[in-house]
């Protein structure tokens, strides 16, 4: 007797030929549902036929591996590579002395003046200081700003480097067809070795780009999800095929 009891690896291959892998899948299920229609007649309304007009295959994955080529997919686009700007998140500082100046010193340089967001302990937002690289003073500030103060810089705009990664969300755009290849191993119930592998492939499948990111407090791994529609090549019914491959044991 056989029995598969591990998860898929999986593999998608776009147009261009740019390859999405995994094997750090949770959980990867191919669900194949069928449309038919009842075909029932003579005494008692029995089921004398049944009508079949389709068949639907989704497959519907989680992987704790985030993936920022396969978001970028789900939204139909391709990744860009350059410096831009990004925004930096809250922090609080110490107002420390330089030379018997009030100044903080952020993680970044601002871009631009008029977007760094300044506040005090009370909630009261900082004005009239002046900014050289990353170095804040807050010599002419109002309200006025003493060493030993506590400000929390609620956010501005930086530079990014030349490796940061970017795609736009257009709503107009919605994501590309895919090969989509599955594989997990078929196990011997007795002995527990593994006997073949088993391997699904379709042809294509499209991203339903439905998809939630979810975080959490407490600083545990969140599972991305990954789902896909099969859809029929236009010349042919055939959507895909299902490979058993023995395993050969190496002496």
């Amino acid at each position: 007797m056989a029995v598969v009891a591990d998860v898929f690896d999986m593999i998608l291959i776009d147009s261009d030929n740019d390859v999405i892998g995994t094997t750090t899948l949770q959980d990867g299920n191919i669900e194949v549902s069928v449309q038919e229609q009842d075909v029932r007649g003579g005494r008692g309304n029995q089921l004398l036929g049944v009508l079949h007009s389709d068949r639907d295959i989704t497959i519907n994955t989680n992987d704790i591996n985030f993936r920022y080529s396969w978001m970028a997919k789900q939204f139909g686009q391709d990744i860009v590579t350059g410096a831009g700007k990004a925004y930096a998140m809250p922090k609080w500082y110490l107002v420390n002395d330089d030379e018997s100046q009030p100044i903080i010193t952020l993680d970044n340089t601002p871009a631009t003046v008029h977007e760094l967001a300044i506040y005090t302990e009370e909630g009261q937002k900082v004005t009239g200081f002046s900014v050289t690289g990353e170095e804040v003073d807050f010599s002419g500030a109002s309200p006025t700003v003493a060493i030993g103060d506590e400000l929390e810089v609620r956010t501005y705009v930086y530079e990014t480097p030349a490796k940061t990664e970017e795609f736009v969300i257009d709503n107009s755009v919605f994501a590309k067809g895919v090969k989509a290849i599955l594989e997990t191993i078929e196990v011997d119930e007795s002995e527990e070795n593994p006997t073949h592998k088993v391997q699904y492939e379709f042809y294509k499948a499209i991203p339903t780009g439905n998809f939630s990111i979810s975080t959490a407090a407490e600083r545990t791994a969140q599972a991305f999800a990954q789902n896909l529609r099969v859809v029929k090549p236009k010349t042919s019914t055939k959507v895909g095929v299902v490979k058993r491959i023995p395993i050969t044991e190496t002496p």
